[in-house]
């Protein structure tokens, strides 16, 4: 499996790959880790060179922050807004945040605004159809039940023994509770179309640069589509974006 620090050091590779192909000079390049938690990704790509700062609730900063990081600030929430002037950043990045989001509309409109002209944003999801398990609670078709999750499903893998690391000697019924109050305010699997129409309507364009991924990430499956001729990436491209991890490109107008 997988750790927390293999996959970002491979989302911060992909990300550093990603800017130089799309920003020939990167020495002077701004960079904002939207909903960056303790902060981890930040002072990585800032030991790369990067201009980079983070933002997230406030309720996980508070939690997460060093007190001596001034690179991380609050998203304010009465009325949402990111706290940067229009036209900060060179890339708005993002890993395994949206998924959460239960207001992607305003958050895209948010990141389009402080974004530069010919900016670019740049976001790393799990897939609506994302197997073989909901990768936070880990019960099988959460994500594609979701909005709808049964609760009877959830109390049948509970009562299987299944748990994450955060309900270790809970009871079944404990992480049923669990599992219901974070599948209504913790998840929002949207599909590729939901994802394509609202960049749309607010970047006026959208790509899912899979290839790239492919190339320049690890993991056993992108091990695995490496073995095959360069031309067929894009199918297995395509079926990674929609049950494993996704990979969603906006861009400003100059």
């Amino acid at each position: 499996m997988t750790t927390y620090e293999e996959s970002l050091d491979g989302a911060i590779g992909y990300f550093d790959n990603r800017f130089r192909t799309l920003k020939a000079e990167t020495s002077s390049v701004r960079v904002l880790d939207f909903g960056c938690g303790s902060g981890q990704m930040v002072r990585k790509l800032r030991a790369l060179g990067y201009d980079a700062y983070g933002c997230d609730a406030w309720t996980q900063l508070r939690a997460e922050r060093p007190p001596e990081d001034a690179y991380l600030l609050e998203i304010g929430t009465n009325p949402y807004r990111l706290p940067y002037n229009d036209g900060t950043f060179d890339f708005v990045v993002s890993t395994s945040v949206f998924e959460h989001a239960q207001n992607k509309e305003q958050c895209f409109r948010e990141i389009y605004r402080i974004l530069k002209p010919g900016g670019y944003s740049l976001h790393i999801y799990p897939g609506k159809w994302y197997l073989p398990s909901e990768p936070h609670i880990y019960v099988p078709l959460v994500n594609w039940f979701w909005p709808a999750v049964p609760r009877w499903w959830l109390a049948l893998w509970a009562f299987s023994g299944v748990r994450n690391e955060y309900q270790q000697g809970k009871t079944w019924r404990e992480v049923t509770e669990d599992n219901a109050r974070y599948c209504t305010s913790g998840l929002s699997y949207w599909s590729t179309r939901r994802y394509r129409r609202i960049s749309a309507e607010i970047f006026g364009n959208s790509r899912f640069p899979m290839e790239f991924f492919i190339e320049h990430v690890g993991g056993g499956f992108n091990r695995l589509v490496k073995k095959f001729p360069r031309f067929t990436w894009h199918m297995f491209g395509a079926i990674m974006r929609e049950f494993r991890m996704g990979v969603l490109q906006q861009q400003k107008a100059k």
